[in-house]
């Protein structure tokens, strides 16, 4: 399948999983949302409950690791330029989060709860999230999203190593990833998935990661039939045990298949708004819970309390996280970026130039 320069369905679904999340943290963190609950008491409730899309954000890196990661000649010795490359790219722009977030939570400890800021920062705990390893020691986050940060490096390392596993044993073929690949996905869904405390490690979410990549198989094969029995083993999964998030991967794996299928993901929709939104997508998904505890320490520093008042803070922390995502993706995320890529592995297997969409959709 031909790369697009514009992937625009993409671009839209990142950008419908970032707002998503936006307000499902805006609704879930005081003071503003305490302070706004008699207005909006029910629709915050709803939106701290449900709005919830981080499985998306892993079906579509699933996808875009299979066409980037997924095409390229491996070897165990470039494994180590991989992992730095991947640091460069996620790591960096997190760092610069790590770093602005500390003045930010002086400014606000005594205004905004300790619940929200967390305990002042100590030196093993900051050296833990240079590494990404807060979690997994046990340390508490900096700031909400980190995590995910996390996650999708290791999904990236660990899918970059089955590539290797696959050249280096495969004979040229794909038993050994498949075979990996679901039987990760089995062992997550039927297990692993099932226990939140596995959530600081890939494996918890594992399978949406392999729906992508199987999306982006069935559109190269032009055969659905793996990714339907995936879909199938989803819901088994979902029968085993109740679980929204399994739900809504299916859901959005099977839209990505089909506007890519279709061709309708390179054409729709042709919003530049929803594309830019899809493009620093990342950059809001880092900035905006430092800008939401900013403001509402100012909300609380100028004692402007009242529902009204509140609606109003958290409508700006919206914009202000909006306008601080475009700053911080141009200033940030992109130089990270293009710094990533004197790290790349080599050239593609198959000789196709899927630089066009690289630097758009590589996570």
């Amino acid at each position: 399948m031909a790369s697009a320069v514009r992937p625009s369905f993409i671009l839209a679904l990142r950008a419908f999983a970032a707002l998503t999340i936006v307000w499902h943290h805006f609704a879930l963190y005081a003071p503003l949302t305490d302070w706004a609950a008699p207005l909006l008491g029910g629709f915050l409730a709803w939106l701290a409950q449900y709005a919830r899309a981080t499985q998306v954000f892993f079906v579509v890196s699933g996808f875009v690791a299979a066409q980037t990661i997924g095409t390229r000649v491996w070897s165990v010795n470039q494994l180590g330029r991989f992992a730095i490359q991947r640091y460069c790219r996620l790591g960096l722009p997190y760092l610069a989060i790590v770093v602005a977030i500390l003045p930010i939570y002086e400014f606000a400890r005594g205004w905004v709860p300790d619940d929200v800021l967390g305990q002042p920062v100590s030196l093993a705990q900051f050296l833990a999230h240079l590494f990404f390893l807060q979690d997994i020691l046990g340390y508490e986050a900096l700031s909400a999203g980190l995590w995910f940060v996390c996650i999708n490096f290791q999904l990236g390392f660990g899918y970059a190593f089955g590539m290797v596993l696959q050249q280096r044993f495969g004979r040229g073929k794909e038993g050994i990833f498949t075979l990996l690949g679901w039987g990760s996905s089995i062992y997550s869904l039927f297990h692993f998935n099932l226990d939140p405390g596995g959530e600081c490690w890939a494996m918890y979410f594992f399978p949406y990661f392999f729906m992508g990549v199987l999306v982006h198989k069935a559109l190269v094969r032009r055969s659905p039939i793996e990714f339907v029995a995936f879909l199938g083993l989803m819901v088994l999964a979902i029968l085993y045990e109740w679980r929204w998030r399994l739900v809504i991967a299916m859901l959005f794996g099977m839209m990505l298949f089909v506007a890519e299928r279709s061709g309708l993901g390179q054409r729709w929709p042709r919003s530049r708004l929803i594309a830019a939104l899809g493009k620093i997508s990342f950059s809001l998904f880092l900035v905006h819970f430092p800008v939401l505890v900013l403001v509402g320490a100012l909300w609380a520093r100028m004692e402007w309390n009242s529902p009204e008042a509140a609606v109003l803070g958290l409508l700006f922390a919206f914009l202000l996280s909006l306008a601080s995502a475009w700053a911080f993706h141009r200033w940030v995320e992109t130089p990270s970026a293009l710094l990533s890529k004197r790290f790349r592995a080599p050239d593609p297997v198959d000789g196709q130039d899927v630089a066009g969409r690289r630097l758009l959709l590589e996570r």
